[in-house]
């Protein structure tokens, strides 16, 4: 076999996957084969050094690479299917958890609970404490109790300073709610899945050895990413035998804002002595001329590990990078510029480009012209496949069948179809089942008619349904390998496709439940002898580039979403500042957030083959509350716009590490910026509003405290400071 690669590695991988070091580090370029490298040190372990693949565990970042990973090792190793592991932490850890949780006593049927049944929670707990669900102590209480999990703090250690605000205080009240409620529906949180796993590997010596044990080589990709949490919890898997096999690129971490400790990768060598750090700096994707620009602008980095990425590729195309006067021009160009290569390149498909930006509130331009040229796009990064309103009703539907105290599922879906189980009826169920000390469902299967405050209709339909559930159990219990028909089976005695069918969108929503069936079947026939629980882990746990298909379409995602994925042409549209870099992530956390903004920069750039398209605007932006200026980033890439001159020092980071330098501003474009604000306190979902440029026109959407979404009459649908002088409202809406 090492014959063999050294006619298919170059020199630093064949090293890669040779290594017989025991801690080793591999730094991997975008762009460098870091799965090929993975891949072939899986085969090189089994085939070569003798490993059983049984005591291998590997980890990929999401869901969609650990199954590309496993496909592209199964060409290698096409008997071990059933024994190679390849899969996410959380994804481990729920299985892990499946196994051992009972020693703290909880079921191993728990529920997983992901963003919006958290949200869902602590809007609950808001009306329990007394406050109203839209009030600014449940996005208080959720930011805090995020922030905490993530650190891996429970509320029992969370120890408030004497001056704690009136903010902090209340959000400790809910965090211990919230984790009680959270108990008694049998639930956990995504944070959860690792908490708790590495607190029974911490307390409970007796499991923590057995797990030891049975692996001896760890491999984890993405390592940049790794949080505190995740850490830990490799670490308690090793024993002094474990071997650790780390591949990450430190220009690549671009989620600090979640937990990612970049530390841990750069010093990776301080933890692990005699360990082996080997660059793979070659690059196979790009074109030289990318790369340069790519490399000229990471260089301004300070915290990174040095290297310049190469490539024997050809020099390739120009970049082209434009400035227009407004998104609409920049989006015109956008399309001129698709047309073009389709009509020069020979073998042009659709799928060959992708438009990235920072943020996903700056698309609407895009989209209209390139609907407007009938050109086929995908979003991706919007609401995840999982997320989708009816898909989020057949998963709750599903997990009732799995777990009777999930009380946050059973709310989700008690009128869907219409049972008119309303708000007042809603209260009285949930009042009479917590008078008994039980979960709505399992109230519900006791419930008599005559011994409630309920009127017999809605009491009859609910019976109705949990006869259903119940029925539709002991379906599976009996026949668990038959979960796609017997599945199907409930979904149409629901009437759900009839109540779809009354949507406006209906043909999506019912093409969307059937794609939810074709992912059940696809699952039942590459693991035929996993339990239905495991696709509902699957679900749960699913991010947004599990969403990405293939297609002949364009595709338009955020750059987080971009990460590891690679196009012929890219197009980064909206480098303005405040766009990007990211104007509220400087004034929270100065050079370190514009240090992660340039490495998301350069995620952009490398995310391109052939031929890279910069562009930006000089239109007035609500968001910035001024006009736009171009994007630091042009210049340190190499890149000099035209008619552009010296202008005062702009702010570049912390003042103390001297991040000032002289930029550049078009003659007629002065940033004199006068702050005013208008007197509306709150905006609602259904406000009406006037605006002094813009005319008439409804809240669609409250994006935060500071954002809102406005659909205008004669001028399309926008994104703006509520706070903004120019904005009026006529109307108090609707709450949605």
């Amino acid at each position: 076999m090492y014959e063999k690669l050294k006619q298919i590695l170059n020199k630093n991988q064949l090293l890669a996957v040779t290594t017989k070091a025991q801690y080793v580090c591999v730094v991997a370029g975008a762009g460098s084969g870091k799965t090929r490298v993975l891949t072939y040190r899986l085969a090189y372990l089994i085939n070569e050094l003798g490993v059983y693949p049984e005591n291998i565990l590997a980890f990929a970042f999401t869901n969609k690479a650990a199954n590309e990973m496993k496909e592209r090792a199964l060409t290698l190793l096409p008997k071990e299917k059933q024994y190679l592991r390849l899969s996410t932490f959380h994804s481990f850890c729920a299985r892990f958890l499946r196994s051992e949780i009972s020693v703290l006593n909880f079921p191993t049927s728990f529920t997983i609970f992901d963003e919006e049944d958290q949200k869902t929670l602590i809007k609950n707990i808001a009306v329990e404490l007394g406050y109203r669900k839209r009030d600014d102590e449940v996005s208080f209480a959720y930011a805090f109790i995020n922030f905490h999990k993530t650190e891996g703090i429970y509320p029992e250690d969370v120890v408030l300073d004497k001056d704690a605000t009136k903010e902090q205080i209340e959000s400790l009240k809910f965090f211990h709610l919230y984790e009680q409620r959270k108990g008694e529906q049998k639930a956990l949180d995504f944070d959860d899945l690792l908490l708790k796993t590495n607190y029974i590997l911490e307390n409970y010596p007796r499991i923590r050895t057995k797990w030891q044990n049975r692996f001896k080589h760890i491999l984890v990709d993405e390592f940049q990413d790794t949080n505190d949490v995740q850490y830990r919890f490799l670490k308690l898997l090793m024993n002094s035998e474990t071997s650790l096999y780390v591949v990450g690129d430190p220009d690549q971490t671009i989620y600090t804002w979640r937990g990612a400790n970049p530390d841990i990768i750069l010093k990776f060598d301080n933890e692990f002595l005699n360990s082996e750090t080997i660059v793979l700096n070659r690059n196979y994707r790009s074109t030289e001329t990318i790369l340069n620009a790519a490399n000229t602008l990471i260089n301004h980095n300070r915290d990174r590990v040095h290297k310049d990425l190469y490539t024997e590729n050809n020099k390739g195309e120009q970049i082209i990078y434009k400035q227009f006067n407004n998104r609409r021009d920049e989006a015109k160009w956008l399309v001129e510029e698709i047309n073009k290569l389709d009509k020069s390149k020979i073998d042009f498909k659709y799928n060959d480009i992708a438009v990235l930006y920072r943020s996903s509130y700056i698309t609407l331009d895009f989209e209209k012209e390139l609907q407007k040229k009938k050109l086929p796009f995908k979003i991706f990064g919007g609401v995840k496949f999982f997320q989708r309103r009816e898909i989020k009703d057949l998963i709750a539907y599903f997990r009732l069948l799995y777990n009777s105290y999930d009380d946050i599922a059973f709310e989700r879906v008690i009128n869907i179809p219409r049972r008119n189980v309303g708000e007042v009826a809603l209260s009285t169920i949930k009042e009479e089942a917590y008078a008994r000390e039980l979960s709505i469902y399992n109230y519900l299967k006791l419930l008599q008619i005559n011994e409630t405050n309920l009127k017999p209709n809605v009491a009859f339909k609910l019976k109705e349904l949990v006869k259903l559930l119940e029925s539709t159990k002991t379906e599976l219990k009996e026949s668990p390998k038959q979960f796609f028909d017997i599945l199907n089976r409930f979904v149409v005695s629901l009437g759900y496709y009839e109540y779809l069918a009354l949507d406006e969108d209906k043909d999506d929503r019912i093409a969307n439940v059937k794609t939810l069936f074709e992912d059940l079947a696809d699952f039942e026939l590459r693991n035929p002898d996993s339990p239905f629980e495991e696709y509902l882990e699957y679900a749960s746990l699913a991010s947004f580039q599990d969403d990405v298909s293939d297609g002949n379409f364009i595709s338009l995602m955020t750059i987080h979403v971009a990460k590891g994925l690679e196009f012929k042409y890219v197009f980064v549209v909206g480098l303005n500042e405040s766009i990007f870099p990211h104007h509220r992530a400087l004034e929270e956390n100065g050079y370190k957030a514009l240090e992660e903004e340039r490495r998301l920069c350069y995620v952009a750039f490398t995310r391109a083959k052939e031929k890279l398209y910069l562009s930006c605007n000089r239109g007035f932006s609500f968001i910035a509350d001024g006009f736009l200026i171009p994007s630091r980033f042009f210049k340190e890439a190499g890149f000099k716009l035209e008619g552009y001159r010296p202008s005062t020092n702009f702010y570049l980071g912390d003042e103390n590490d001297g991040y000032f330098e002289d930029y550049v501003i078009k003659d007629y474009v002065e940033q004199v910026n006068i702050k005013k604000e208008n007197d509306v306190e709150e905006w609602f979902k259904g406000d009406l509003v006037y605006h002094e440029t813009f005319g008439n026109g409804v809240v669609t959407e409250v994006i935060d405290k500071d954002i809102i979404q406005i659909e205008f009459v004669d001028h399309g649908v926008k994104s703006m400071l509520g706070k903004h002088f120019m904005l009026s409202k006529r109307m108090k809406g609707h709450e949605a």
